[in-house]
């Protein structure tokens, strides 16, 4: 949707080059635009990258929302939205769109479906059953991106017990030598790799789980979380982000809107565990009470060990002792959320 209100606002400023366009999308659901020759001719002077090119192309690994390989979908999502502009944090914050359009299946053509994230923004997606490691790409994560080169962009990270992450490594050779505009800006597919918000609306991004096959603290036949983080988009420094690379990321901006950064639609699931979360990966984690004020017991019924983190993924406690019931003094923690990991199961623990 911020697209459709940038070209609208910023367009009006420039003899509404798109007049014609957005006389048609007002009122639609479903959008198909292009940039004006001009700005697409330089797109596509460009020599290629080295990755698959957008939906259609040769060799396109995009994957269509309505795609029989995709068995389920994100059924909970966690927002931290990012401000319009994180040149300024202090002024507004994203709000276009909730948690309903993030979970269930994400839709072919409808641009209003989606949340967006704001510059720096996150969503921690969860599924009834974990993602599991299998031939070929494992799950896809979809953006509302109208055409082929608008293309706002998202890191994804997994975790297999919610207190480590583990990012795959996003590659953007975009040149840096000028700020792609969040007006008529735009990407070229062919330099982008593991970076979601590749391809247009109802084609989303897939991810293989095997790249990560040697990571640390990371199982990926379990994958219990997936955490997709709008790319801020500025060239500027002292606010860019960095690929696996140290490259600079260059997508649309500033998108001063409450539909800013990156649009998620949906997190489709290709390879599914049988046993369900609640089942298994959650199962042995007893913690009373929660909310707790200073003590927080904890049945550890197979003297497992207890591990306590804050949101940043920092250790804070151990223990190891092998007792099956455990108190743990939280009086000396700020109040705050906490994850407390025993054996291979998470509970988030609200300190008052």
């Amino acid at each position: 949707m911020k697209k459709l209100l940038l070209f609208f606002g910023l367009f009006c400023m420039i003899n509404l080059i798109f007049a014609q366009e957005m006389d048609h999308l007002i009122g639609h659901d479903s959008v198909v635009t292009t940039y004006p020759d001009s700005i697409l001719n330089t797109i596509l002077d460009s020599e290629p990258g080295p990755f698959c090119g957008p939906v259609g192309s040769e060799g396109c690994n995009a994957i269509a929302a309505n795609d029989n390989q995709i068995v389920a979908w994100a059924t909970g999502v966690e927002l931290t939205r990012g401000p319009y502009m994180i040149t300024n944090p202090e002024g507004p914050y994203a709000y276009f769109g909730g948690d309903t359009n993030a979970i269930g299946p994400a839709t072919m053509d409808n641009t209003m479906d989606a949340v967006s994230l704001g510059d720096g923004g996150s969503a921690l997606v969860t599924f009834d059953r974990p993602i599991s490691n299998g031939e070929g790409p494992d799950f896809a994560v979809f953006e509302n991106s109208f055409n082929d080169t608008f293309l706002e962009l998202a890191f994804v990270e997994v975790s297999s017990d919610g207190v480590h992450f583990v990012r795959f490594p996003a590659t953007s050779l975009t040149p840096t030598d000028e700020q792609v505009s969040g007006a008529v800006g735009g990407v070229d597919a062919t330099n982008l790799n593991n970076l979601a918000g590749k391809f247009r609306i109802g084609y989303g991004t897939p991810f293989d789980l095997e790249e990560l096959r040697d990571s640390a603290n990371l199982n990926i036949d379990s994958i219990v979380y997936v955490r997709i983080i709008d790319v801020v988009g500025t060239i500027d420094p002292q606010y860019a982000t960095y690929d696996a690379f140290g490259h600079i990321v260059n997508d649309p901006w500033p998108t001063n809107f409450w539909s800013c950064g990156y649009d998620l639609t949906g997190v489709g699931v290709i390879h599914q565990k049988t046993v369900g979360i609640g089942n298994h990966e959650m199962a042995r984690v007893y913690a009373y009470p929660n909310p707790c004020n200073s003590t927080l017991y904890i049945i550890n019924e197979n003297a497992e060990r207890i591990e306590l983190y804050n949101t940043n993924g920092q250790l804070l406690e151990t223990i190891n002792n092998g007792d099956t019931q455990v108190t743990l003094n939280m009086q000396q923690y700020p109040s705050g959320l906490y994850l407390l990991k025993v054996g291979n199961g998470v509970q988030k623990i609200l300190k008052k």
